[in-house]
């Protein structure tokens, strides 16, 4: 636990003696109130503010479920964590549990050690939550850079650091797509000196005629159209940045031009003979492998020497899945969207490899809200969103699929039936008496399962 405020936690159950297990349970680590009725919790809800609710699905002599409570909690602050404590096994209940929004179900019975660590990692989530709202509400356009505990995020933010500080005046960034390159370059030009500017120039995305013009400037009368002189970018710049995006895909040529502004920081506009001299800090960025490049004769060992002085790698998001949670919750915050995202959902996005990187999570994010009308994104929006999801390591999307948590619930019920068939000896109607079932129930439970089939029966 991080945070300097104790956090506080409410246990509603009305199983006394597992009630009275609870405070010894986390010691002096949290501030826990118990209640052992409905009514009594819901009443110390209003009264006072909580970050996570313990809450059991079923208390004897009382025809409301820890369901009408989760929604009263949710309407009372829909930002409290709820853990629901049950044992339940049945698939369509847990996929209704599941699916309600609750942060986590842990079934009954459960270990002290088990309940301590869903408890710690609840509410190690909240304190990621609540650092990505922080940072989307600051106001910061780099923002999204600063999103992500991870230790590479930590040494790229330390990297950042040490660009900054030591006035290096050539970068290179190198990183897939989506990654934030221009993120980085904005950030450390902001940095550096925040009233300078930062003058961006995507080197694949302009014409061959017009690159010399946009980045070395010309002079009255040097072609067509030229009606006035021009600055070049480096000129324009001023003391601050030049942002060379896709620096890899520049030509040979050109080149050759950019290496001696880079050596001498002086610029030769199209059309004079005049070198005029230029102020500037050089950020170059590309997704290209450049050694490679060199090796194909498509780019030039000399430059990339000049420009790698200083290098800093920005890694794809597939070896940072940690910080995906907080993404997400960056990107929702960001948009003033108020939706749970449960964590059936958060384990497919954290699952899936991102192949545009955090630029696609942000779109993924975008359009899972867009569709969203209940305000809770549930695993099969995310299946609808990212259906190559459903192929990936084997995966078969089904109407019941309920994720690694779910999954691992379901596996307990069929060893529940398995062992209920080895004590009746393979007799379906003494099984079903040992569990307490219908027969009918039993087979039905049992086919979901893949117990039975329909020539056995």
């Amino acid at each position: 636990m991080t945070s300097e405020r104790i956090p506080k936690l409410l246990a509603i159950d009305d199983d006394q003696a597992w009630l009275s297990q609870i405070p010894e349970i986390f010691d002096d680590e949290l501030d826990v109130v118990t209640k052992s009725s409905i009514d009594d919790g819901l009443v110390e809800l209003e009264m006072s503010y909580f970050d996570v609710v313990l809450l059991d699905l079923n208390f004897t002599g009382d025809n409301r479920t820890g369901f009408d409570v989760f929604k009263r909690i949710a309407s009372l602050d829909s930002t409290i964590d709820v853990i629901v404590l049950s044992g339940e096994t049945r698939p369509d209940r847990l996929i209704q549990i599941i699916n309600a929004g609750v942060t986590r179900f842990i079934p009954k019975p459960s270990s002290p050690k088990e309940i301590r660590q869903a408890v710690r990692e609840t509410i190690a989530a909240r304190e990621t939550k609540l650092r990505a709202v922080n940072l989307a509400e600051s106001g910061d356009g780099s923002s999204a850079l600063l999103v992500g505990s991870s230790h590479l995020m930590q040494k790229l933010r330390e990297d950042i650091e040490v660009a900054v500080s030591s006035g290096a005046k050539d970068i290179l960034l190198l990183g897939e797509t989506g990654t934030g390159k221009e993120v980085v370059a904005r950030t450390i030009a902001s940095r550096a000196d925040p009233a300078k500017r930062l003058i961006p120039i995507h080197c694949g995305a302009i014409s061959d005629g017009l690159a010399e013009s946009e980045l070395f400037g010309h002079v009255k009368g040097a072609f067509t159209g030229a009606d006035k002189d021009r600055a070049s970018a480096f000129e324009a710049a001023g003391g601050g940045y030049v942002f060379l995006d896709e620096i890899g895909e520049m030509p040979l040529h050109q080149q050759a031009k950019l290496l001696r502004v880079l050596q001498e920081r002086k610029v030769q506009r199209v059309g004079s003979i005049e070198e005029r001299p230029a102020h500037f800090r050089c950020i170059s960025a590309t997704n290209l492998d450049l050694p490679k490049s060199i090796q194909e004769k498509k780019f030039r060992e000399d430059l990339f020497y000049r420009i790698a002085k200083f290098t800093i790698e920005l890694p794809p998001l597939r070896k940072r899945a940690g910080d995906i949670p907080e993404l997400v919750s960056y990107f929702l915050a960001k948009e003033k969207h108020e939706i749970t995202v449960t964590q059936e959902a958060m384990d497919l996005l954290s699952s899936y490899p991102w192949p545009g990187n955090v630029r696609q999570l942000q779109s993924v994010v975008e359009l899972l809200t867009s569709r969203c009308k209940s305000g809770i994104i549930r695993e099969r929006d995310v299946f609808t969103a990212l259906p190559e999801l459903s192929q990936m390591n084997g995966i078969i999307l089904k109407r019941s699929f309920l994720g690694r948590q779910g999954s691992a619930l379901v596996l307990a019920e069929k060893k529940r039936f398995q062992n209920a068939l080895e004590q009746a000896r393979g007799d379906r109607s003494e099984a079903a008496k040992l569990l307490n079932v219908s027969r009918a129930t039993f087979f039905r439970r049992a086919k979901e399962l893949g117990l039975v089939n329909e020539r056995l029966r």
